[in-house]
């Protein structure tokens, strides 16, 4: 029987478990396409939790904060101007709100407090901070 090894193109599906109890899964979804050994964006710290497991096998994996979305920085919140934000767009204490940058590529900022024509963002990742369980289930090995 085939089994992962470092290096490998394989498909997963995956559930995350956060500490705040919010759960994001790709049940629903096509399968993710990941190589083996080599974290992907959206499933921090797997490494090479996946070794030696043969497709419809699953594994849990507890990633510490650390190597998950790593803990919150300080250096990451900042004072913009209110004309960063489209004039009648409401900027709520605490909710996350979509800018754009100079080049318009978009992201998520958490709004910490409006003060005129200052707004002080948090651009850490929405999940720093937090450590997370992964579930994945090996779906497939892809031949070279």
């Amino acid at each position: 029987m085939q089994t992962a090894r470092p290096g490998d193109r394989v498909q997963v599906h995956y559930v995350k478990r956060f500490q705040d109890g919010s759960v994001a899964s790709s049940r629903e979804r096509a399968p993710l396409e990941m190589t083996v050994g080599i974290d992907h964006p959206r499933l921090p710290g797997l490494g090479l939790a996946l070794v030696g497991l043969a497709p419809g096998s699953s594994t849990k994996v507890n990633v510490p904060t650390e190597r998950a979305y790593g803990p919150p920085d300080p250096a990451r919140v900042h004072r913009w101007a209110r004309t960063r934000f489209p004039e009648k767009q409401s900027l709520p204490i605490g909710k996350w709100v979509l800018v754009a940058n100079s080049q318009g590529r978009r992201r998520l900022v958490r709004i910490l407090e409006v003060r005129g024509k200052m707004v002080v963002v948090d651009t850490n990742h929405r999940r720093a901070g937090q450590a997370l369980e992964l579930e994945v289930e090996l779906l497939g090995i892809q031949t070279p």
